[in-house]
């Protein structure tokens, strides 16, 4: 009797293998493919496929973008692979770029139908035009730019799914904020969010009444077939926002919630499949000048693969990382397009109306930068979006254009895009003095002050008359987190500050009131030789001493993956947020007589290996 189970327990295992070997094989050697964009608008790409072609078929064409994180008139440079653009960005004139586009392809394609889309952090860490207005602003903007299909983003959580879900809907806010806000019209958005890997702990249901995946009838005169989307964030979640706005919620994993509800798709007969997916990628060129394709979404386009090597997602419009992506996973397209409205996607396919799948080899992906006036003075930005934008600065302006203080030069004090060797920046470390000062100016006898560096969204932009504004500094310090004040041993905020170096220069913190020296290896890998507590000070840090340290709610709750917080004994919390307390700093350093000027970056220093060896003698 055990011989025969054991007989039949192994032909299933050797049926099994059998069946998952040619999937598993198939997905390891998966072949990525880069794409390197070189033109810089549809009409000079080559590579489009000829519409004659498939004239017994049905195009199609995805415009997207990502991360927008509320930047309505932010330019910046865009590099497209190996290509820079300088000033790119804007969103009136993303959107002149967006009407081209679509132009563009419905003159080639009479009876096509486009889709414009967005995969997560249309909002959040806003400048001011947009975060004084609960970013309904951006809202307005989405929808005048006809974007109909979306999902969310890690900053969509910032101030809770509630009023995430309140802006989308265009309802009247639900507590009182500024006289502008108050004041701007709501109106519903027309976004349609998609979300499958988010549900409630409490029913296991998608919150909001929001669909896990939609699905969209496309046609061609006679001809029709169904195009299906699904949405889908990281589940970094519980290190990416407050515990407060992720904890409700469970993240389920990315790649097993595509095969599954994909595969719902196909049964509906919905072959043609995309992914709204919030979750990194980036095409960048190697050491030896070769460009490859790396991140999160690479990584579950191989699982699901693995999962499902009949699967048939035929296109995932990532986002999340801020960078650029453009290349085939398998079969699958893979892109993202920066952030800030720098750039976009274009994707471009054919649907047979037969087999309901993109006709093989008929989908082409690019990503293209939104251009300067500059650069393209023949493109002008386009007047109902410029509208929207002009009056959003009018409404806030008598908020954003109060002088709070004034800078030694009329120089920006830069940021996060320029940070040196050791991931500093100036601005950031005004930000942690700012902490630093507040805290023990209520009374909290802090040591140290620390923030992480993605809190930091921009520089401190300074005016030609050295004054800075609230605007300015608002765009700084958007967030409004809580601050709180830990007490940490040495030990522990030792553990906190190597961390930094585990994250593969991710994530990293800028810290005051301590500073450091490191040395790295011939491999790169770093250690922190020396802690000092205090500025300029050789007092080594101890580690059985017992620090108070102040921080904000994010990192308190492990937030970026430094955990070493979590252990932190909480004191107490600071009066007003992090964004008021920045404000604050620098009034009262200009009301007591003092101009504010960019910090040495010298609290985070490189060392040599015998420079180490002597001070640890």
């Amino acid at each position: 009797m055990a011989k025969s189970i054991f007989k039949k327990e192994l032909a299933a295992l050797l049926l099994a293998a059998a069946v998952m070997a040619p999937g598993q094989a198939g997905a390891s050697k998966l072949k990525v493919a880069s794409v390197a964009d070189k033109a810089s608008k549809p009409s000079q790409s080559k590579d489009w496929k000829n519409p004659k072609k498939y004239s017994k078929d049905i195009p199609v064409q995805f415009l997207s973008i990502n991360d927008l994180h509320g930047n309505l008139s932010t330019t910046g440079s865009a590099t497209l692979g190996q290509k820079t653009y300088n000033n790119a960005g804007t969103v009136a004139r993303l959107a002149a770029y967006l009407n081209q586009a679509q132009k563009d392809f419905k003159k080639k394609n009479k009876q096509g139908t486009s889709f414009r889309v967005e995969s997560g952090d249309m909002v959040g860490a806003s400048p001011a035009n947009s975060s004084l207005l609960q970013d309904e602003s951006t809202m307005h903007v989405l929808k005048a730019m006809k974007f109909t299909i979306g999902t969310l983003g890690n900053h969509e959580f910032d101030e809770g799914l509630s009023e995430f879900n309140r802006i989308v809907l265009g309802k009247k806010p639900s507590k009182k904020y500024n006289s502008a806000e108050m004041a701007y019209p709501h109106q519903k958005s027309g976004l349609q969010i998609i979300v499958a890997n988010v549900v409630r702990k409490s029913t296991g249901k998608t919150p909001y009444g929001w669909k896990p995946y939609t699905v969209k009838t496309v046609k061609a005169g006679k001809k029709r077939a169904k195009v299906g989307f699904i949405g889908i964030l990281t589940t970094e979640m519980p290190t990416l926002t407050t515990k407060k706005n992720y904890s409700a919620f469970k993240y389920l994993d990315e790649a097993k919630t595509i095969a599954k509800y994909e595969k719902i798709l196909r049964k509906k007969g919905v072959k043609a499949i995309v992914v709204l997916a919030h979750k990194g990628v980036e095409t960048a060129a190697d050491s030896k000048g070769k460009l490859t394709t790396t991140g999160d979404s690479v990584t579950i386009l191989k699982k699901l693969n693995k999962i499902d090597p009949k699967n048939s997602v035929d296109l995932m419009i990532a986002g999340h990382s801020h960078q650029y992506a453009n290349a085939k996973v398998g079969k699958t397209h893979l892109v993202q397009a920066l952030k800030y409205g720098q750039a976009y996607t274009d994707s471009i396919g054919y649907i047979n109306p037969k087999t309901k799948d993109f006709v093989k080899g008929s989908l082409v992906s690019h990503v293209y930068p939104v251009l300067s006036a500059t650069d393209d003075p023949k493109t002008a930005p386009n007047k109902t979006v410029k509208k929207i934008v002009a009056d959003a600065d009018k409404r806030v302006s008598a908020i954003t254009k109060q002088k709070i203080a004034t800078a030694k030069t009329a120089e920006t004090i830069t940021g996060r895009e320029n940070n040196n060797s050791s991931n500093e920046n100036a601005a950031g470390d005004l930000v942690v003095d700012a902490q630093l000062s507040e805290a023990n100016r209520q009374g909290f006898k802090v040591d140290f002050a620390m923030t992480n560096g993605g809190g930091v969204r921009s520089g401190l932009t300074v005016s030609a008359d050295k004054s800075i504004t609230y605007g300015a500094a608002m765009a700084v310090q958007p967030f409004g987190n809580s601050l709180q004040v830990l007490s940490m041993t040495g030990k522990q905020i030792l553990a906190a500050i190597k961390q930094q170096y585990k994250l593969e220069g991710h994530y990293y913190l800028l810290m005051s009131g301590l500073h450091y020296v490191y040395t790295k290896d011939a491999a790169g890998n770093v250690k922190v030789v020396k802690v000092y507590v205090g500025e300029g000070s050789k007092t080594e840090l101890s580690l059985t001493k017992t620090y108070r340290v102040v921080v904000n709610e994010f990192l308190a709750g492990g937030g970026d993956h430094f955990s070493q917080f979590v252990s932190g004994k909480k004191v107490g919390i600071l009066s007003g947020t992090d964004t008021e307390t920045f404000i604050s700093y620098l009034k009262q350093q200009t009301a007591s007589g003092k101009q504010i000027a960019s910090p040495e970056l010298n609290r985070k220093v490189e060392i040599s290996a015998a420079q180490a060896a002597a001070l640890e003698k």
